[in-house]
Order: structure tokens, then sequence, then C-alpha cells
């Protein structure tokens, strides 16, 4: 059976908190025959990035060895300062074949990031959220202010790309598992339950599967 797979792009100063909770629900979440293989790409030559927490990514594909055909969802995490990003013309062009294609895949964009899938001509006639300042959207005029759906999150399921601003990174991985067929409710990662105290039995972990007394 062929695995699923998402590529995730990496670029100096991204954020990893506002996707990891989605990649994370794809592998470890998963019994271990179903975790999903998860590439990252972020130039032609694999350079090293350093994320906005000093985390240090060494890429594992090039962007000549990306087939946007193998993959089920790409993945875009937000940056601080989006600037720079907008600037590499290797990676827009590197993005810019999604907008043409059928049957792509998923595209997830939280935070700033929807500046790339604006960059690239991926937005175009795309209904989005993100976490963009307004003067920003106001400087550049490949941004459709018009489709800007101010909400946490916003899934556009004619051109299938959602988007989210990054304080709903919870709500962005949990709609992202659910439109990729996961059955998980929209609650998932609200943490520990507040309503009634823990049993000792429901916080005793085992490896294998007890047998009841």
């Amino acid at each position: 059976m062929k695995k699923n797979k998402a590529l995730v792009l990496v670029y100096n100063g991204m954020s990893l908190s506002e996707i990891t909770l989605l990649t994370d629900y794809l592998t470890v979440f998963q019994p271990w025959e179903e975790w999903w293989d998860i590439d990252t790409v972020g130039s032609i030559n694999k350079e090293m990035i350093k994320t906005e927490d000093s985390f240090q990514i060494v890429p594992n594909k090039s962007f000549n060895e990306i087939n946007f055909e193998d993959y089920n969802l790409i993945i875009l995490s937000g940056i601080m300062n989006p600037y720079p990003i907008a600037e590499e013309k290797e990676l827009i062009e590197f993005l810019k074949p999604l907008k043409e294609m059928v049957n792509r895949p998923l595209i997830a964009s939280i935070s700033s990031s929807p500046i790339l899938l604006a960059k690239s001509g991926i937005l175009e006639d795309v209904k989005f959220t993100s976490g963009i300042f307004e003067e920003t959207l106001n400087e550049f005029d490949f941004f459709e202010k018009k489709n800007i759906i101010r909400q946490p999150v916003v899934y556009d399921k004619r051109n299938n790309i959602i988007t989210a601003i990054g304080f709903a990174y919870r709500e962005f991985a949990v709609q992202t598992a659910q439109i990729l067929g996961f059955d998980l409710p929209d609650d998932k990662f609200s943490g520990p339950r507040k309503d009634r105290a823990y049993t000792e039995d429901e916080l005793t972990f085992y490896m294998y599967p007890q047998k009841e007394n």
C-alpha cells in the first residue's frame, strides 16, 4: 500500500509550533504502520535553515527532487518577518506549478505563509485568512484583499487550500486532519479536561493491552 506523504516547506525564521501539532498527529498519533512520511524542502541545495526559536533543520529534499504528485499535503508555516522569503525567487518559482496542477494535494498554510501562495499566484480567486499585518497586505498588489475571510481558519474547498491565523494552530491541525479523512473531534487538542479529576487508572500507561481481572 502506498504511504501517505506530506511536504513541509522550511525557511529561515519559520515557526515550528504552528505546524508540529499537525505533523505529530500524522505520525506519532497513528499506528506505526500508518505513519505518514514527511519530507522537508527549502532550497535547491538542501541548505540548513534556522527556525524562529533557533532550531536548525537540514532539509532532506531539494527543489529539483520534488514531484508534487507524490504528496497528499503541502504544509507552510508562518514567519515573523515574511519579507525576505517573499523575495526568494527560487522558492516562489518552486511553488508556481501548484497553481495549475490538476488534483493537487491539500495546501495547508498558516500565519504569514499565505504571502508565498499569493506571490506565486496560488491564492488567485481563493478565499483565505492570514496573520499578516494590514500594512503588508496593502503594500503588495498580489494580495486579493476581497478574498480575505476574517476568521481563525478558512478552508476553500473548491481550491483545496486551508489557511489559518497563527494562534489557531490547534484548530488548523484538527481541520486539516479532518479534510484528509481522519475522524477526530473538533476539541481533540483542547488539553486536559477540567470538569472532573482523572483517576489513577486513567493515567497509568502500559505498552501492551492488559488482561482484565
